[in-house]
């Protein structure tokens, strides 16, 4: 017959939730690495919706974009994995803001941006299945095949060159 474990024996609700929590770290190249269930993964911060709460929800995602983790709140980490964390959503939180489109070309399984931003010109790439989508204020945002994410203003707000380029994307 089994025995109950005694209760000194048993893991208190914040010893099981500090064993199974992941760790995070930074590794070569600034890299976020995550650990977790056993296995270790290099993973990419990316914020979820409210925009409202910038540091709270962040899906952490593998190369092949599936979620490997959700952190519902920095506070729930370790000091060591908060301060990961936090060092990678600078580099993930950068947006750069388009003022024109220049043209988009598609190529064999990418479509190629060439844009003016508020930090100067920018070609980037997209997958062909990679459309913007609607932020909250009524621009757009699009990701590109580096992770780096670039804001469109709303198209009636930009120029008449823009527009043309932009019609067959959003609307």
């Amino acid at each position: 017959m089994l025995e109950e474990p005694t209760s000194a024996l048993r893991d208190t609700p914040s010893e099981t939730r500090r064993r199974s929590s992941p760790r995070l770290w930074l590794g070569p190249g600034q890299r976020l690495w995550l650990e977790h269930a056993g296995r270790s993964v290099s993973v990419r911060p990316v914020r979820c919706f409210p925009w409202s709460a910038p540091g709270e929800l962040v899906s952490l995602r593998d190369a092949e974009e599936q979620e490997q983790y959700l952190v519902e709140s920095p506070e729930d980490l370790d000091p060591g994995s908060r301060a990961a964390l936090g060092s990678a959503m600078l580099s993930a939180g950068f947006v750069l803001e388009v003022d024109a489109i220049l043209s988009i070309e598609e190529d064999y399984e990418v479509r190629i941006w060439r844009a003016r931003t508020r930090h100067g010109l920018r070609t980037f790439q997209t997958r062909l299945d990679e459309w913007p989508w609607v932020a909250p204020d009524g621009g757009h945002l699009i990701r590109d095949l580096c992770g780096d994410l670039f804001r469109l203003p709303p198209v009636e707000q930009m120029d008449e060159k823009s527009r043309h380029w932009l019609w067959a994307y959003v609307g």
